[in-house]
């Protein structure tokens, strides 16, 4: 896997080799190596949202709402009921998967996520004081401030020194304007560049103990390549393009499917009868030992919940497993079924089934009304349709 910055120009860490090369020139740069990427972009704008957790599907309009559409926005949980919504423009994406090529990009994060990673991993944290990290990257410097996973939209300065210093004490003067309502703020201040820490401390704006150096051309880079993340940039194009292309590889599967079930039928037409009696024995038995087996599973779950009801537990376990099992039809093959606590009192019950067969639909699931509010999404189970339920338990 490559990493790049992706910019006027696309600063790259390519085989462990790290440089800076234009947008025409970067194909070049992956000559002898995978074309596999992941991708940081700069410019992106962020929102604190307030949306009610509880209600996913009004969380998801409060948060889809926050910007325009000429955005696509991705969020992440920053504390209860309070969502950063960041958001980068369309245009800038498509630049991404035109310049690279859609089936190289495996995933595109905002920079200021990408520097979050790169803090944390170095153990760089800001628990009483806000960092600001002041990236020398080619011939500008990028200023975000972050108070622990918050950050600001960061700014491109001119690498010019007094302009940085100026531009520095600007930059906490207006956050500190706009945070009014938190006490006392104090800032740390974090670079890669020697010149930009002697000319903040000739100038007397912050001493050499509350500055941190950090020997690494491409902090962005690095945390791209460390971190884990949960979001990812793609166009609305691109999702049509991924499901028509899930659709058609369906489509090859089911035919590839139909002829060897044609092929497998001429040749039991061939043999003997008594063959064909043995075969539809032994698939009958194996039918029975599975609804046996599924018999045995739910009366197994009820145990289990009912063992965690005697160990004082508040909800009602063996209540929601047994109207979630009792209407299920013999059809559905129960994966799996957890119940799992959540913050505040709160439980999560969550059901995966699935068909013994790819080629057979599903029909409605039978729900009990104390699973009106629960979400059913498709899901593929072993490579077989299936549904996983959702409930929220209060």
């Amino acid at each position: 896997m490559n990493y790049l910055i992706f910019d006027n120009d696309v600063y790259y860490d390519i085989d462990a080799k790290t440089g800076v090369a234009s947008k025409y020139a970067i194909k070049a740069v992956f000559e002898g190596s995978t074309k596999e990427v992941s991708v940081a972009v700069i410019d992106t704008v962020q929102k604190q949202v307030v949306a009610p957790e509880k209600s996913p599907s009004k969380k998801d309009e409060v948060i889809a709402s926050s910007f325009t559409g000429e955005y696509l926005t991705q969020s992440e949980r920053i504390a209860e009921n309070l969502f950063q919504v960041i958001a980068v423009e369309k245009p800038k994406i498509n630049e991404v998967y035109k310049c690279l090529g859609f089936e190289n990009v495996r995933l595109v994060v905002p920079y200021g996520i990408a520097l979050r990673e790169f803090l944390k991993n170095n153990n760089i944290a800001g628990d009483k004081k806000r960092v600001v990290f002041l990236d020398h990257l080619g011939d500008q410097v990028l200023l975000t401030i972050f108070n622990k996973d918050v950050f600001t939209t960061p700014r491109r300065l001119s690498k010019v020194l007094p302009q940085v210093t100026r531009e520095l004490m600007r930059s906490q003067e207006s956050y500190r304007s706009q945070n009014k309502t938190d006490a006392e703020i104090n800032f740390l201040i974090v670079t890669n560049s020697k010149e930009i820490i002697d000319e903040i401390v000739s100038n007397g704006v912050e001493t050499k103990e509350n500055i941190v150096f950090v020997q690494d051309a491409y902090p962005a880079l690095t945390g791209l390549r460390q971190g884990k993340f949960s979001m990812h940039y793609m166009l609305p194009e691109q999702f049509i393009r991924l499901r028509e292309l899930k659709e058609a590889k369906r489509r090859v599967l089911k035919l590839g499917v139909m002829l060897s079930v044609l092929a497998v039928f001429l040749i039991l037409l061939l043999a003997s009868f008594s063959v064909n009696k043995t075969a539809s024995v032994h698939l009958k038995n194996l039918q029975f030992e599975e609804a046996s087996s599924n018999e045995t599973l739910k009366n197994a779950y009820l145990e289990k919940y009912k063992d965690i009801l005697r160990h004082e537990k508040k909800i009602n376990f063996p209540y929601y497993f047994s109207l979630f099992l009792q209407p299920l039809s013999p059809e559905y093959r129960v994966e799996s079924i957890t119940i799992k606590s959540l913050s505040n009192g709160r439980y999560r019950f969550e059901a995966v089934v699935s068909l013994g067969t790819k080629d057979k639909p599903f029909t409605k699931m039978n729900l009990s009304r104390v699973f009106k509010q629960a979400r059913v999404e498709n899901i593929l189970v072993k490579d077989n349709p299936g549904l996983k339920v959702t409930l929220d338990i209060f």
